[in-house]
């Protein structure tokens, strides 16, 4: 009767020891509770696991990174600095073959090798959740409707669909959708996550998320570009409208569902690494793409990637209802998302695609710049030496926490009076509100890259072509929850006492 094999068994036999050696150990007791004889066991074992296959290690030199982005202040400077560190970490990573980083580059977090806001990598054979992030396939989506509505009105219909905020809508108060009833939860990525996918289908999250009202006159020379890139639909309802149109522009990713696979595949990728590598970062793990997990890993963001545009779809038609309007074209795209092309995967994190599509068209792609200021559509300009990316938005020069320092007085509380103030002039004549009640001054203009600067690079750096701007009328966004009453009483009792120790001090220090 053979014995359990163990693992001085395998490295007898010739495999190597270390944590690879756990996974084949693993897969041995596996097949042996088969009834498959010892010699069987270790004849399928080397098919699946090469003795000699060699510890995957960094590269000694980074990968090329090549640069969108022309820092001019000492504030830009020191931000596209720690975005190239953080590029040159990841950039070590083997599978990682190049590097971009876009005019509206910035760092997500100072973790080693997390890929900043506005990178972007080509990968060969594998998937690196970090570097498409937890908010997976977040993404942009416009309906173009009749140009006939009042700003208010709309701003009022608008607030009553969408839902921003923690959390999906209400139970009982959920929104069906067909997507939700897709054969897809026995994929392990997703397995268990049904309830997640209904209950967020027709919200929107928080953070930088949004829903923009806009309007748009088209010039002929657009209409032309459109037209002669091979978007004839578009190019049709232009003429028809006389290049007239609102616009319902919404940004959002995956919400709970999404993250929730992020979870699962970065856990997927770590054990992966542990087994197979050494020295790889957590923000860099992968699972290669033609491995089972890889493969149903991709299989699990292609379903995240429509259920999100359902998700954006969704919230359009119910506002258009309500409007009692239709939309007339719709388009949209992912910049958190990865891409397969020819045999590399591209990762974006705050990127958006701008190479050609199945059918040989450049890309239409969205890119909003601040509340106040014009979102842009753009043809993809297919520009390899950036890796055919361009923008997602303005991205930052500073953290939000950083960023709203100043506004803080010595308790760190912020004067709703001043962000008022403040958001009035920068946001003047729009109409601007924050579904949670309270604005959140982090998500202003001022939180933001100078839009003009980030414009002028997409053209210097031959990234995209602008074929058209939606001008703001009113956006809305989640800002944050008022203050509960017990929350406002403890800061005012700590700054209290705080103000009793400083006085006291003081007194001491006057004896």
């Amino acid at each position: 009767m053979n014995m359990e094999i163990k693992a001085r068994d395998l490295v007898a036999a010739g495999w190597h020891e270390g944590r690879r050696l756990g996974a084949a150990l693993r897969r041995a007791r596996d097949l042996e509770a088969t009834g498959l004889a010892r010699e069987a066991v270790l004849v399928t074992l080397e098919r699946e696991f090469p003795k000699q296959l060699p510890v995957i290690l960094p590269r000694l030199e980074a990968a090329p990174l090549a640069e969108a982005i022309v820092p001019e202040t000492p504030e830009e400077r020191c931000n596209v600095e720690s975005a190239r560190a953080r590029m040159h970490e990841l950039l070590h990573v083997p599978v990682v073959k190049r590097g971009a980083l876009m005019p509206d580059a910035c760092p997500s977090g100072s973790g080693r090798a997390l890929i900043p806001v506005g990178g972007a990598i080509e990968v060969e054979n594998a998937i690196i959740p970090g570097a498409h992030s937890a908010d997976i396939c977040c993404s942009m989506f416009a309906s173009f409707f009749a140009d006939n509505h009042p700003v208010a009105e709309m701003m009022d219909h608008l607030q009553k669909t969408t839902h921003f905020g923690a959390g999906g809508r209400p139970r009982g108060l959920q929104w069906p959708s067909a997507v939700l009833e897709e054969p897809v939860w026995e994929n392990p990525f997703l397995n268990g996550l049904q309830s997640r996918a209904r209950d967020f289908m027709g919200t929107q999250g928080d953070g930088n998320h949004f829903a923009y009202l806009g309007c748009i006159q088209f010039t002929e020379a657009q209409r032309a570009a459109i037209d002669a890139a091979g978007y004839t639909e578009l190019a049709e309802w232009i003429s028809r409208r006389e290049g007239r149109f609102n616009v319902l522009i919404t940004h959002h990713g995956s919400r709970g569902v999404g993250a929730d696979v992020y979870k699962r595949g970065q856990i997927a990728a770590r054990k992966w690494c542990d087994e197979n590598s050494k020295d790889i970062p957590d923000a860099a793990v992968w699972l290669p793409a033609d491995s089972p997990e890889g493969a149903a890993y991709w299989d699990a963001l292609q379903y995240v990637a429509r259920w999100t545009r359902e998700n954006h779809a969704q919230i359009h038609a119910a506002f258009l209802r309500r409007l009692g309007q239709r939309a007339l074209v719709q388009i949209g795209n992912e910049h958190n998302f990865v891409w397969k092309r020819g045999d590399s995967f591209f990762h974006g994190k705050g990127a958006t695609p701008a190479w050609r599509d199945a059918q040989g068209r450049p890309l239409l792609g969205l890119i909003p710049l601040n509340m106040a200021r014009e979102i842009l559509i753009v043809l993809g300009s297919d520009n390899d030496d950036y890796l055919s990316f361009c923008p997602h938005g303005a991205g930052r020069n500073q953290s939000r926490t950083a960023m709203l320092r100043p506004f803080k007085d010595a308790d760190g509380a912020i004067d709703p009076a001043r962000v008022q103030q403040v958001l009035a002039e920068h946001t003047a004549g729009l109409d601007v509100r924050w579904f949670c009640g309270v604005p959140d001054l982090s998500e202003s203009p001022l939180g933001y890259k100078d839009a003009t600067k980030v414009k002028a690079q997409i053209d210097r750096f031959s990234l995209a072509k602008v074929v058209g701007e939606v001008r703001p009328q009113g956006c809305l966004m989640a800002g944050e929850a008022p203050e509960p009453p017990w929350l406002r009483a403890r800061r005012e009792k700590k700054a209290a006492h705080k103000l009793l120790r400083r006085d006291a001090a003081a007194e001491t220090n006057g004896f």
